[in-house]
């Protein structure tokens, strides 16, 4: 009998719930909202260094050893690591050990895209990686003249890998180091 009164109970609550004219509105998508900073080169050149090139007023380079440089992206928690080697060795070397270094992160990478830098007028030749995936570096390259300079470098961001959460920003990034890279000039 209790259960019979618990059921009758149950079911007239529940008819209550039920109304006809309740009107559904799914939420709109939201977005996250990007604010880049305006784009203004300037040359960057050290001193005691055989190389130059231009880059954006918001990364901040950080001088290190043998004219190894971090540039940094505080804006977008975000850090570019330029290592320069003078090529007094074999250069397919140092050109092996970036590739190999790239393909390091294939474990991680859904695709490695690589594009070739050839610019006989600056004697600027090389490549650049476009790493697709939670790869902890999403963009490296080198950059050479071939003879004498190395420069290889490769973006760091510093968040757990997500290249969904990452991309927007990534995009933006890769625009000046597409910049960097078309303005490298070799002393």
């Amino acid at each position: 009998m209790k259960t019979k009164l618990l059921l009758l109970i149950s079911l007239f609550f529940f008819m209550l719930s039920c109304e006809e004219n309740t009107d559904y509105y799914p939420k709109p998508r939201g977005y996250m909202r990007f604010d880049f900073p305006e784009r203004t080169y300037s040359v960057y050149q050290a001193d005691s260094c055989s190389f130059q090139f231009e880059i954006p007023e918001y990364f901040e380079v950080i001088d290190k050893a043998n004219c190894n440089k971090d540039i940094q992206m505080d804006r977008f928690n975000a850090t570019l690591f330029l290592t320069y080697i003078p090529i007094d060795t074999n250069l397919s070397m140092n050109t092996e050990y970036a590739r190999k270094l790239v393909y390091d992160h294939s474990i991680k990478a859904d695709a490695i895209d690589e594009i070739a830098l050839n610019d006989p007028e600056r004697k600027a030749y090389g490549v650049k990686y476009d790493i697709k995936g939670d790869a902890a570096s999403p963009y490296q390259f080198y950059i050479t003249d071939s003879t004498s300079n190395f420069l290889r470098g490769a973006l760091y961001f510093n968040v757990k890998p997500n290249y969904d959460s990452i991309r927007t920003s990534l995009n933006y990034i890769v625009e000046d180091l597409d910049k960097m890279l078309e303005t490298v000039r070799w002393k």
